[in-house]
């Protein structure tokens, strides 16, 4: 059996042709990118996803004929929270809003009094990343939208129905909404009335790897792709990319820096006292769970200096400079303090007034030691996370995926500022790996997860990051110091 991994990005749609055995047959990547104003909307065309998802699906059956190969079943992870208003017929009734927009931060304040009920019922105190005050926010102020809306989708649920014409979700989707109760892994009545969304304008749930419908004659008419194929939810991109890394047993990290940073371990079940620091939401592996922390801000941040304090190379970011300049301060901690809230702080402490605030700045501070001390200051962020998961899963190693991983001078700062032993596979496409053992474990060709990570990433190599130790003592008060001027700054 051939799956077609349709990987939905914030930054880019790719589609990945995998054997059973993770072989990779055919791929194709679309660039697009999400609209950013200055009063903090971030949008984006519906039409970007529906055209990336026709140019690649149509690209695969090209290239699978070349081959001589099938494609038997489509599998689709993506971005989790961003949402698209569409009517009775499935079109879109205004751009998407992304994960990463704050116009309802307004809403999640005005029910900051409602955290313990939230949390006790979703996993997650209330945020602006989550799609529930997003949908809140949408209902109230957007009054045409709302006389011929049927269903507020998120982008893998538009793409899905695209393919379809079905409206189904699953509970990696649902768990990052806080209208899921995270126990019965269904949406709570109280909290659809808490947020004001009506339960007829979500999709159905489902468990990841399920089948939520197949190729429709129309959709195969346009794309080629096989008509009544099975189109399965393999989960949410940072779910996926944890069981792609083999990070789906409790003890072992899995950690994302691309556009956000996203820190994820399984756990077997809810805990009975969870850290409403933490966020807990529903794992790719059926019936299981994670705790999951974020940092809204890594590649975004390390782009804007890149873009901004670096000559552009043929038109784009010269990161063979900024590796060159970094390689020259290594094993050096830098003296400049950056605290890494681009677009607020996430976890541990949600606020999305937090700025970005570069400081201990002096005539000899040169622009490498600028960009190193915000790497330091987004991984330091990420080691205050790390610590949160002490108490539920004893963290020994992490698995380092994401843009921000692809230079070895980079991963070795993470090592010590971490403090852990790091690894990076050398195929790094652990999202579409875990969406492809999703996929094949719920069709029934493999009988358990281990099997499909045997099957699919046993020959996979990697690269180990030790920390060193005097490097990590140093970090460790740097760290100290960036909390307390956080703290300073916001009265915490």
């Amino acid at each position: 059996m051939n799956t077609l991994i349709v990987d939905i990005g914030t930054s880019s749609m790719r589609g990945i042709l995998f054997t059973e055995q993770g072989e990779r047959l055919a791929s194709c990547q679309v660039l697009y990118e999400p609209v950013k104003y200055p009063d903090g909307r971030i949008e984006q065309a519906p039409g970007d996803f529906s055209g990336a998802l026709r140019e690649i699906a149509s690209n695969t059956v090209d290239e699978a004929a070349k081959r001589n190969v099938s494609v038997d079943a489509v599998a689709v992870t993506a971005q989790r929270s961003s949402i698209i208003p569409v009517d009775r017929d499935g079109k879109p009734l205004m751009d998407t809003v992304m994960w990463q927009d704050r116009r309802n931060a307004g809403i999640c304040m005005e029910l900051e009094g409602k955290n313990d009920l939230i949390f006790e019922r979703s996993g997650a105190r209330i945020n602006t990343v989550f799609s529930g005050s997003r949908m809140a926010w949408i209902l109230r102020n957007c009054p045409k939208v709302c006389e011929r809306l049927f269903k507020l989708v998120n982008i893998p649920e538009f793409v899905m129905h695209e393919m379809t014409g079905e409206y189904k979700t699953d509970v990696t989707y649902a768990s990052r909404s806080h209208l899921m109760n995270l126990r019965t892994r269904q949406w709570d009545e109280e909290m659809l009335a808490l947020f004001g969304v009506p339960g007829e304008l979500l999709c159905e749930i489902l468990e990841p790897g399920s089948v939520c419908g197949r190729v429709t004659r129309a959709f195969s008419e346009e794309t080629g792709l096989p008509e009544g194929i099975p189109v399965i939810t393999a989960g949410g991109d940072q779910q996926c990319a944890a069981v792609g890394q083999g990070a789906y047993q409790e003890g072992t990290l899995s950690l994302v820096a691309g556009t956000g940073g996203f820190l994820v371990t399984a756990l077997d079940a809810v805990p009975e006292r969870p850290d409403p620091q933490l966020i807990f939401n529903c794992s790719s592996v059926k019936g299981r769970y994670m705790v999951e922390a974020n940092v809204l801000t890594c590649c975004s941040a390390f782009d804007w200096f890149g873009r901004n304090f670096y000559p552009l190379k043929e038109g784009k970011i010269d990161y063979g400079a900024i590796n060159g300049e970094l390689e020259e301060l290594e094993g050096k901690v830098s003296s400049v303090l950056v605290l890494p809230y681009f677009q607020g702080r996430s976890t541990p402490d949600w606020n999305p007034g937090a700025k970005a605030h570069f400081g201990d700045i002096s005539l000899a501070s040169g622009r490498g030691e600028l960009v190193k001390g915000l790497l330091e200051g987004i991984f330091l962020e990420i080691r205050n996370n790390i610590l949160l998961f002490g108490d539920y899963a004893g963290i020994r190693k992490a698995y380092i995926s994401g843009g921000l991983t692809n230079s070895k001078v980079i991963n070795q700062i993470q090592a010590d500022v971490y403090g852990i032993t790091l690894y990076h596979m050398e195929d790094s496409e652990s999202t579409a790996f875990g969406a492809l053992m999703a996929a094949l474990t719920g069709l029934g060709v493999y009988g358990t997860l281990d099997e499909a990570f045997s099957a699919v990433r046993g020959g996979s190599g990697m690269k180990c990051y030790e920390p060193q130790r005097e490097l990590f003592a140093e970090y460790e008060k740097k760290r100290e110091r960036m909390n307390e001027m956080y703290k300073k700054l916001y009265g915490i």
